[in-house]
């Protein structure tokens, strides 16, 4: 799969990466992700100009060191708490932290920066952005797992990767 990213790219490549959405796509198939592991195989892109890291930050020492190692990697980390919301109708509450506006922003803002946009997230709020950057001439692979991704975006990237097939290459091991 590693020269196939380098065959699926073109020019300058952008990779966003909702790292909910991805955590929870390989977490339900039983894995974790290596994240320098995932930065080797993103450089095998030819032209890697933009490394975005879109998660919230828990203000505690262990993620704090996460983080670290990211931007050290290599990483650009976008972050903002976690949003807990109560809910009224039922006891609990919700925990949220989407980040769809902030990857499509900054999208927008690398526009002239990147020909080819690796998007790690199925999420269907995408597929706008997605329908800009094609129509825009710029190439869009979408990065998911078959239940975590919706119609809307395998239709319109113009390729789509299951994550299982990287799966070897980016797994953390014990």
């Amino acid at each position: 799969m590693n020269a196939e990213l380098k065959k699926l790219t073109k020019g300058k490549v952008a990779v966003f990466i909702d790292a909910a959405n991805l955590e929870l796509s390989a977490k339900d198939r039983g894995w974790k992700v290596d994240y320098r592991k995932l930065y080797k195989w993103l450089k095998e892109a030819d032209q890697l100009k933009y490394l975005g890291f879109f998660t919230v930050r828990f203000d505690n020492k262990s993620h704090d060191a996460f983080l670290t190692i990211l931007k050290k990697t290599g990483y650009k980390l976008v972050t903002k708490p976690l949003k807990v919301i109560k809910n009224k109708s039922k006891a609990g509450h919700t925990r949220k932290a989407n980040f769809d506006v902030e990857i499509a922003v900054e999208a927008m803002k690398q526009i002239d920066s990147f020909d080819t946009m690796i998007l790690f997230s199925g999420d269907s709020d995408f597929d706008y952005l997605l329908k800009e950057l094609k129509g825009g001439n710029k190439k869009v692979i979408v990065v998911s797992t078959k239940y975590h991704i919706s119609r809307e975006l395998i239709k319109r990237a113009d390729t789509y990767i299951d994550l299982r097939k990287i799966r070897k290459l980016i797994e953390r091991r014990p």
